[in-house]
């Protein structure tokens, strides 16, 4: 794959790294010690200038939604991007967000649902929406650095969508796995910090060649997981979008596991950033039935059923 943006994809991409530097998306602690610190002015810009839209554009297309999902998942707040990006742009955009996704059993615990406006369900029996009233959600306590909740058992007015289970669950495996390798590379410029400025033994932590070369393969690891999203994202290949959601989901458990290493006991506190993806990450992986399972949908869609 060769890669060069387009000169809308380029304007698109800086324009987002500016907003990205903004004072919105910097690291704070929450204000009651919640895992997560959700950006409503990060958002509300995005929104405005049409940023979710992208996938939308014909110049801008999926390439720039993944990267919007990624650069945001890169940010120690929260936001509600892969949804709205990528299967609400595309197949509900008359629908208010922030939007939940929930695919499967609809009494699961969900991320976004106690600030969504609006939810897309994902069946085997086909993809629906709705407008979720007050009252509809039930907040519910998680270790995971998102707003979790429940649906409440409230009727909802459904709508179906004209999208096809598979290929909707394809487009939210994408997502997925732009968030991955968000969280990923946020995590990463984390840790690359403190270990630069962290001594040790009269040194920086990361003059010490093993630490470097640990790194090497995380960045390496990170680095190739990014491509193989925007390959998928090109155009929606099922055996390239499977071999990305389980790669990354796959390398994610490793990778997570050496920049605790390296943080030692600061990684778990909620001084600093780490735990934001980490705690993310640990929901992120297990979606759309895992490593295992997006591996094993990718051998299947390669070599067929066993």
């Amino acid at each position: 794959m060769r890669f060069e943006a387009n000169e809308d994809q380029t304007t698109f991409l800086s324009v987002l790294d500016q907003m990205m530097a903004s004072d919105a998306a910097l690291w704070r602690h929450s204000p009651d010690w919640r895992r997560y610190d959700l950006a409503p002015e990060l958002d509300g810009m995005l929104e405005e200038n049409g940023f979710y839209e992208a996938i939308a554009e014909e110049t801008l297309g999926a390439i720039a939604a993944v990267a919007l999902i990624d650069r945001a998942a890169r940010l120690p707040v929260t936001l509600e991007v892969a949804a709205s990006s990528m299967l609400h742009a595309a197949h509900a955009p008359d629908l208010p967000r922030p939007v939940a996704v929930i695919d499967g059993p609809l009494d699961r615990a969900t991320r976004f649902l106690p600030v969504a406006k609006s939810v897309i369900h994902i069946a085997d029996g086909g993809v629906r929406a709705a407008l979720l009233p007050e009252g509809a959600v039930t907040p519910t306590e998680s270790i995971f650095a998102y707003p979790m909740g429940v649906l409440s058992g409230a009727a909802l007015d459904w709508q179906a969508l004209p999208v096809s289970p598979e290929a909707a669950r394809d487009q939210w495996r994408i997502a997925i796995a732009a968030e991955i390798t968000g969280a990923l590379q946020g995590a990463l410029d984390a840790v690359r910090a403190h270990v630069v400025d962290r001594r040790q033994f009269g040194r920086p932590l990361g003059s010490f060649q093993s630490m470097q070369h640990r790194l090497a393969e995380d960045v390496a690891a990170i680095e190739g997981g990014y491509w193989l999203v925007m390959r998928a994202a090109e155009d929606f290949d099922p055996v390239a979008v499977a071999a990305a959601l389980g790669y990354v989901q796959d390398a994610a458990t490793a990778i997570v596991y050496d920049f605790h290493q390296f943080m030692g006991a600061m990684g778990i506190t909620l001084e600093h950033p780490l735990h934001r993806w980490s705690y993310r990450l640990r929901l992120l992986k297990s979606a759309l039935g895992g490593a295992s399972g997006n591996l094993g949908l990718l051998a299947e869609r390669r070599w067929g059923a066993a």
